[in-house]
């Protein structure tokens, strides 16, 4: 803000020291009397510098440049200089731009009071029929231009401030959601994870004790630990479809529980473009680059990535074809799925936790991801090929 300031304080310096300069070449060539000369001289350096901080001090700077072309007119020959007569009007439509209607008015009065003073005064044509013309010109018309530049001013100043609290309620709102769910699954996982580790730490230990001694109790012990590990990953895979019970689509579509697999990698998404085939989502893939390597993390990530995207594809777009485009860098994999049709067209709507997820696991393996509607719905995705590489 205070860097703003600036930078409007010497857009102003700049074209008050011209117009200064205008006034100061125009005096030399101006018929005036000696006696008159340096009196018009302090007028044209006083009105036309003190445009230098007009934003700042509109009303001072307007009351300013009519006090010193009443006085000038009072003590000599008022003030004609082309320079003080832009200055004049320049500090008008600051005082509209910048200040309240109250100031406002008393800023043109008193610039319409000066001018009333100079025509009176003025030798070579004292005409009052000259006085309205005058005043509409120098005083009414900039007042009028300035006035709707800050109803302008203030209508963005008031969109902006909207459009901020609005996205600010929003990532707050984002932020609550993200933060209850992860504190809701830590404490199912604590649940879950320490009474199984702790049975299963109490069999191991009492299963060794046995081996040598009494093998039948022994085996009765790692009995009791393959069926507390089992029933630790039922339980997790009972939790994990919880977590999408609440998507009324995947429910319908999720006749049996899931079985127990190792976790995928990216190098099945063979096998996941044939189960979207089979499920009508037909899956385009181009490649570009050289196949690399990637860490057990980035290769979930990726394949977690492509599946939702696919199976949002499959779920929400009307179109039945997507594209998914692969580019391998040195050390980057850069990931495009894309459908005609944006998600829900199908009329068919989501929680957006897919999303949510897939954002999570693509920052912490150290990538970014975007989202674009503009034209049907595109995922891009930027992974490192190593975690703790920059992508």
């Amino acid at each position: 803000m205070a860097s703003r300031s600036r930078l409007e304080l010497l857009i102003d310096i700049a074209p008050a020291v011209l117009l200064c300069l205008l006034g100061v070449v125009e005096l030399t060539d101006s018929p005036l009397n000696p006696e008159a000369g340096p009196q018009h001289l302090l007028a044209v350096v006083v009105t036309t510098c003190a445009l230098a901080v007009r934003r700042r001090h509109p009303l001072t700077v307007a009351l300013g440049i009519a006090t010193a072309m009443a006085l000038t007119a009072l003590g000599a020959e008022p003030s004609d200089e082309v320079a003080v007569l832009l200055a004049l009007i320049v500090a008008v439509y600051s005082a509209a731009a910048y200040l309240p209607t109250v100031q406002l008015v008393a800023a043109a009065a008193a610039n319409s009071a000066s001018l009333v003073v100079a025509i009176l005064n003025d030798p070579s044509d004292s005409d009052p029929g000259n006085v309205v013309p005058t005043i509409v010109l120098f005083v009414v018309l900039p007042a009028v231009v300035g006035a709707a530049y800050r109803r302008r001013r203030t209508a963005v100043q008031h969109l902006t401030a909207q459009a901020e609290e609005l996205q600010r309620t929003r990532d707050e709102q984002a932020r609550r959601a993200v933060a209850a769910e992860r504190q809701r699954i830590a404490r199912e996982l604590h649940d879950l994870v320490a009474h199984a580790v702790s049975v299963i730490a109490v069999q191991a230990e009492a299963g060794r004790g046995m081996l040598e001694t009494d093998r039948a109790t022994a085996g009765r012990a790692f009995a009791a630990i393959a069926d507390a590990s089992r029933g630790a990953l039922v339980e997790l895979a009972r939790l994990l479809r919880l977590l999408r019970d609440d998507d009324p689509v995947a429910s319908a579509v999720a006749a049996e529980p899931e079985p127990l697999v190792p976790q995928p990698h990216f190098d099945d998404l063979d096998r996941l473009v044939s189960t979207m085939g089979a499920a009508g989502l037909t899956v385009r893939t181009a490649t570009e680059g050289l196949p690399r390597p990637l860490d057990q993390g980035v290769s979930l990530c990726a394949y977690r990535v492509v599946q939702e995207s696919l199976t949002n594809a499959l779920k929400h777009s009307a179109s039945e074809v997507a594209e998914l485009r692969l580019r391998y860098d040195e050390h980057v994999l850069e990931i495009e799925v894309h459908t005609d049709a944006g998600v829900g067209d199908s009329g068919r709507g989501g929680t957006g936790k897919g999303l949510v997820g897939m954002w999570e696991r693509v920052v912490v393996c150290g990538g970014s991801l975007t989202l674009d509607v503009s034209a049907g719905f595109t995922v891009r995705v930027r992974l490192p090929l190593a975690v703790g590489v920059p992508a």
